[in-house]
């Protein structure tokens, strides 16, 4: 979605200023810029246009971040986001990721055959992992490695506050709101 904090700042500026010099209105415009910029900010967030979706953070919006993306450290707050990791190359050194999740919903998609260690941080929170279990207050390491291999590939600790983080493998042909995969 896009900003409309602009678009409506501007026009019901616009339509201040012809309303005062046409029926000569003794207001204050300084007051009545502030305010309107003020509604405009609050309109502008109720539409959907306010939020930042920047390389690895989301901010009071919603969206899909991957793992070419996701180096480092993800931040998904006040807002609603998908990591996929299914393309996450195995043959690789071992790969770190922090996801942080705050006031939001975070659904994590793990690589099929990839061994994982996750460590998980709740607070008033629920965190689904690939065997069904949960965590909603405290600490848990969840450890898997379907193939095998003895080694861990993909290492992330997980934080979630005041939200819910669900984790799954990766089953194959999965449809988003960009189509499919």
């Amino acid at each position: 979605m896009r900003s409309f904090f602009w678009g409506i700042f501007l026009v019901s500026s616009g339509l201040f200023f012809i309303l005062k010099y046409f029926f000569n209105w003794n207001i204050s415009t300084g007051r009545v810029l502030i305010g309107l910029f003020l509604i405009s900010l609050g309109l502008s967030a109720l539409i959907g246009g306010f939020g930042v979706r920047d390389g690895n953070h989301i901010l009071f919006r919603e969206g899909r971040l991957t793992s070419r993306s996701a180096d480092g450290d993800c931040n998904i707050i006040f807002g609603q986001g998908i990591l996929d990791l299914s393309d996450t190359p195995t043959d690789q050194p071992k790969k770190k990721i922090e996801v942080n999740t705050v006031f939001a919903s975070t659904e994590v998609i793990l690589p099929r055959n990839a061994s994982v260690s996750i460590e998980a941080n709740s607070a008033f929170a629920s965190t689904e992992f690939p065997d069904g279990s949960q965590l909603t207050f405290g600490e848990r390491t969840y450890r898997s490695d379907p193939a095998e291999k003895g080694e861990t590939d993909l290492m992330i600790e997980m934080n979630t506050v005041f939200g819910r983080t669900v984790i799954r493998r990766y089953e194959g042909i999965v449809a988003d709101n960009a189509g499919s995969r």
